[in-house]
């Protein structure tokens, strides 16, 4: 190999800057960052070079790529790169893959190192969750784990003397059909699931066997996320920024179909209006699936992408089937369902509420939709004192139904009203949950936690409810409202008209005319939307989470949902979010031992005064 080459990568390895380099007829060595481990592919000269294996080197942040025959230049070549890094970290690790077509399981770990025998288990166990259906087992053997057509790069007395660790990796062609037919939805899982089990490997070597601290290998996110993610990030933010899906479903006549539909003594199903459809659903969709999501590399962020994709196309089936029985079809699969046990909590809840006998002692004086909006400006505010560059505003307007915010920006009914002692509650819901959460997301270098990840209304929903308790703003009566509407969705799912699930709320649970219409509305809107069950199933997920000891400030991150988190917290890892730019006031020091009394004894019934 030539020494100037192997003196350019040893002084970019010293002074720990990132470099790409070919190889010449041989390969390409690649360190996104100078790290103190990397990947290693090594394929016969006359052997096939498997994309998959390629593009799994490629979405880490250091490997190094071969073809050659066996060649002892090429061999010392890279013992001078492993001793380098060796030299400068005090410990390396490689990891490296080959194809074992003759193999039983999937994916082969083969370790020789006592010492690396938790590096091994780490990766059996990342498989076994990210892909179960692989067949994974662990391979102890008394020589170095190498690819078996080429030499091992050290014996294994000189890897435990110098503090190298070497795994090797052997993996059947499980994403080809019989007939050599590449299939391409098991090929990314595989890849996929290797990626990120290999990603968090790296780490947690780092995090045990070096005195290092992994955070100082994170990326620099304005130099390494690649074109295409940014390109795709923004063009799902185009597309998501052409249309706001509740406003589209939400009736523009609710005051006056409240009037017709009193006026019929409660017999005639309500008649809604909805504003004018601003896109053509199919064109979105074409855009949509225009994104070369397949061209990412970092599984996270391709699978994070392809959710979002999935969810869109489903929102803009359900705009095309807009006050058609076909609407509830896609509420279903963008909101999910009722299951038995939430409708018998939220049953519970009601039944426990009606027979304490304790109803809180509101007074009659109200905030108007001004004095409310004052609020929120205040609150606003709060957040400004933080992060500065919070720019939105409050909006009082005759086009929407209560109380809702839009892209940041909230939005206030011109007749809304509401009593002081609910104020404080929802200005928290409302500002300090929605609105924070939006301009968290937004000073990630991915737009899509402002937008939204797929399905993150049950969290956003549940954390917005909870902050209502942790300003003791959250009375039975909202409580009892939000159990209605579970069970409203699952009267409405059973085929039951809007009059008959009004009728259901006057009768047997003892709502005022005036507010079981207001939630039948809710659920019936659309043709049927399903979203309002997720504040009280997102409400119980939450206090399960906090009670099992989990921090509620990454929650705050954007807008995200509970089984994101893990992703969530690898990019974090990696650098590629940061921390929330505002914390809202009710996780301040004040509120904190209401907190503590929910990790302690947490339950949806303890929030019952």
């Amino acid at each position: 190999m030539e020494d100037k080459l192997l003196k350019y990568i040893k002084t970019a390895i010293h002074k720990r800057e990132a470099f790409y380099e070919p190889i010449p007829n041989v390969g390409k060595i690649i360190f996104n960052k100078v790290v103190p481990y990397f990947f290693l592919y090594r394929i016969p000269a006359s052997g096939r070079k498997r994309s998959t294996i390629s593009d799994l080197a490629k979405s880490q942040l250091a490997s190094i790529i071969i073809k050659s025959e066996k060649d002892k230049k090429v061999d010392q070549f890279l013992i001078k790169i492993i001793e380098t890094i060796q030299e400068e970290f005090g410990s390396c690790l490689i990891i490296e893959l080959w194809v074992d077509a003759e193999s039983d399981n999937d994916v082969s770990i083969h370790v020789a190192q006592k010492v690396a025998l938790p590096l091994a288990e780490y990766i059996h166990k990342n498989l076994r969750i990210e892909a179960p259906d692989l067949q994974t087992n662990i391979v102890k053997q008394k020589k170095t784990p190498h690819n078996p057509y080429f030499s091992p790069l050290f014996p294994l007395t000189e890897l435990q003397e110098n503090n190298i660790f070497s795994i090797g990796l052997s993996i059947q062609n499980t994403y080809f059909h019989a007939s050599g037919t590449l299939l391409p939805l098991l090929e990314r899982h595989f890849r996929e699931s290797m990626s990120k089990t290999l990603s968090r490997t790296f780490f947690e070597y780092v995090r045990l066997y070096t005195n290092l601290n992994p955070a100082k290998f994170k990326l620099n996110i304005t130099k390494e996320i690649t074109p295409n993610i940014i390109e795709i990030d923004k063009a799902l933010l185009a597309e998501s920024q052409r249309f706001d899906f509740l406003m589209l479903v939400t009736p523009t006549n609710v005051q006056e179909a409240w009037q017709t539909f009193k006026n019929n003594r409660f017999a005639k199903n309500p008649v809604f209006q909805y504003r004018p459809m601003p896109i053509d659903p199919d064109l979105v969709k074409r855009n949509l699936y225009n994104l070369p999501i397949e061209d990412i590399l970092d599984p996270n962020i391709a699978y994070l992408f392809r959710d979002k994709r999935r969810e869109l196309d489903e929102m803009m089936s359900m705009l095309d089937d807009r006050n058609s029985p076909d609407f509830v079809h896609g509420s279903l699969q963008v909101f999910g369902n009722v299951s038995d046990q939430l409708l018998h909590v939220a049953e519970a809840i009601i039944t426990v509420i009606d027979s304490n006998g304790i109803h809180a002692q509101t007074s009659t004086s109200k905030l108007n939709a001004r004095e409310f909006a004052q609020l929120a400006t205040a609150e606003i505010e709060y957040l400004k004192l933080q992060y500065p560059e919070l720019n939105t505003t409050v909006r009082v307007r005759d086009d929407v139904s209560g109380v809702m915010v839009n892209r940041g920006v909230l939005n206030i009914s011109t007749n809304y009203k509401i009593s002081k002692e609910r104020a404080e509650a929802l200005i928290q819901h409302e500002v300090g949950t929605h609105i924070a959460t939006y301009f968290n997301g937004k000073v990630q270098p991915l737009q899509l936690f402002s937008l939204g990840v797929p399905g993150y209304e049950k969290l956003q929903e549940g954390l917005a409810v909870f902050s209502e308790y942790m300003v003791d703003g959250l009375s039975n009566e909202r409580l009892k409202i939000l159990a209605a509407r579970v069970i409203c969705v699952r009267h409405m799912l059973m085929g039951n008209s809007f009059v008959d699930t009004f009728s259901l709320l006057v009768e047997q649970y003892d709502f005022s005319e005036d507010t079981a219409f207001h939630i039948t509305m809710r659920v019936y809107r659309g043709g049927g939307l399903t979203k309002d069950a997720v504040y009280l199933q997102g409400l119980i997920e939450l206090i399960e989470y906090l009670r099992q000891g989990n921090d509620i400030n990454i929650l705050t991150i954007g807008k995200i949902r509970k089984d994101y988190i893990p992703i969530i917290q690898d990019l974090i890892q990696r650098g590629y979010l940061s921390q929330p730019a505002v914390r809202p006031r009710y996780l301040s020091e004040a509120y904190l031992p209401r907190l503590d009394m929910i990790k302690k004894e947490g339950s949806v019934f303890k929030l019952i005064k």
